[in-house]
């Protein structure tokens, strides 16, 4: 480490940038959960990029546009570049350990960096959380869950398990009694589907795929496993399996829930991955829709028993500028009531930019954001500090995104966080848990 404080008080002079004019000055600086991308703080707008102003060894100097930003990390954060290649260029494929701030003269001392630093390009800061674990050592390929709900029948946590990107797809049963320690059986084969004629077969008429199940609903002693796959011509529904038992038997129900729309511009394409939240005698479901340009959009349906839907909205989320920019990628990660108040965590990507000009964070990588509403009402308000929960940049499990299947749960005064990473080395998903 070189650091020599007579050199620093000679060179702290700023030497300010023209790029670091504030263009937003009328957009609040925000403390952010998971990361700064841009000199504002503030991640639901496309922002000025955040560039180092020069460096002395393992110090790094930033200009006064970036003094607020500096005061608010610490060495529970990274700072990163990208690779400077398409869809790989996120600010964070490359990343050094912060060791101290030095908010007195706004820099910052590293680890060494290597051949793959650069002053000409921008840089992201990435918050560093408590590190995962995976949800199960004998789980091969990429797999995703349900819903983790507790059985009061036997006091089981249980939830389906389900593998894809294989030639076939089945659906397991795990069951736990403490969140930690799981027992995985076979819950739904392809031969359960085989009679019902909205799924897909192949081009011999055999089943290759069960439904993906998004969430579990217990009422009258039943249990509602809400599911969603394509149907003949290649359209996404949503339906439900209805059960005496998470264990089997399942029936589906014979009707399809949703389907798509032809005149809606919303849903022409499909309707997938509901979830469920009850409030006062009413069920609300909030999915995703699809549109023929292959644009994503959550909307909300009300049901009284679950089984008749009647959509309340289309478009329910306005974009931002920034993390969740993206016309793709936008599905309902958990939906809870807290305080009258309906929570929502959305999963959102940013658009991909000009690449002749350095991306400034986060292009494609999916992350979850938090909004809330009254209940009763369908006008989300984002919530400071967006987005909230994404993948680790140094943890190869999850180092190039998480998906959009996620769960908090609190149990014995511990949050456990349940969700789904993919690492850059591979093509698997991971079910992680923090």
């Amino acid at each position: 480490m070189k650091f020599i404080p007579k050199l620093i008080i000679t060179l702290i002079i700023p030497l300010l940038f023209t790029d670091c004019k504030d263009n937003n000055s009328d957009v609040p600086f925000e403390n952010q959960h998971y990361y700064y991308s841009n000199k504002e703080g503030n991640n639901t707008i496309e922002g000025s990029h955040i560039y180092i102003d020069h460096k002395i060894g393992d110090t790094l100097f930033f200009d006064e546009s970036c003094s607020k930003l500096i005061q608010n990390i610490n060495r529970k954060w990274i700072i990163g570049q990208g690779s400077g290649k398409p869809y790989y260029d996120a600010g964070k494929e490359y990343h050094w350990p912060i060791l101290r701030v030095l908010p007195k003269y706004n820099a910052l001392i590293t680890r060494p960096v290597n051949e793959y630093f650069s002053l000409e390009k921008p840089v992201v800061f990435w918050k560093l959380g408590p590190y995962p674990i995976k949800f199960s050592d004998s789980l091969k390929g990429s797999w995703g869950f349900s819903k983790i709900i507790l059985d009061k029948k036997d006091s089981l946590f249980k939830t389906h398990l389900f593998e894809f990107g294989t030639d076939q797809t089945n659906l397991y049963l795990a069951t736990s009694k403490n969140l930690n320690n799981w027992t995985i059986k076979r819950s739904l084969k392809l031969g359960d589907f085989k009679n019902i004629s909205r799924n897909v077969p192949d081009k011999n008429q055999k089943m290759k795929f069960v439904p993906l199940i998004s969430d579990i609903v217990h009422h009258n002693k039943k249990y509602y496993s809400f599911a969603y796959g394509d149907n003949t011509k290649g359209k996404s529904y949503i339906s439900v399996l209805i059960s005496d038992s998470l264990e089997g038997n399942y029936t589906s129900h014979p009707i399809t829930l949703f389907s798509s729309n032809p005149k809606s511009n919303f849903s022409n394409r499909g309707v997938y991955f509901p979830k469920i939240v009850y409030s006062d005698s009413l069920w609300l479901m909030y999915y995703t829709s699809k549109n023929e340009q292959n644009e994503e959009f959550l909307c909300v349906a009300r049901s009284n028993n679950l089984m008749d839907w009647m959509v309340l909205k289309e478009n329910i989320l306005i974009r931002s500028q920034g993390w969740n920019a993206s016309m793709k990628n936008l599905l309902c990660a958990q939906v809870k009531i807290i305080n009258n108040q309906i929570h929502l965590w959305a999963t959102g990507t940013k658009n991909v930019g000009n690449y002749k000009n350095p991306n400034k964070g986060n292009p494609m990588d999916i992350c979850i954001g938090k909004f809330y509403t009254p209940l009763y009402s369908n006008n989300f308000i984002e919530e400071a500090g967006n987005p909230i929960f994404g993948g680790n940049p140094t943890f190869d499990f999850e180092n190039d995104h998480i998906g959009g299947t996620f769960q908090e749960i609190t149990y014995e005064n511990y949050t456990y966080t349940f969700y789904v990473g993919k690492g850059r080395s591979g093509k698997e998903y991971t079910i992680l848990v923090k």
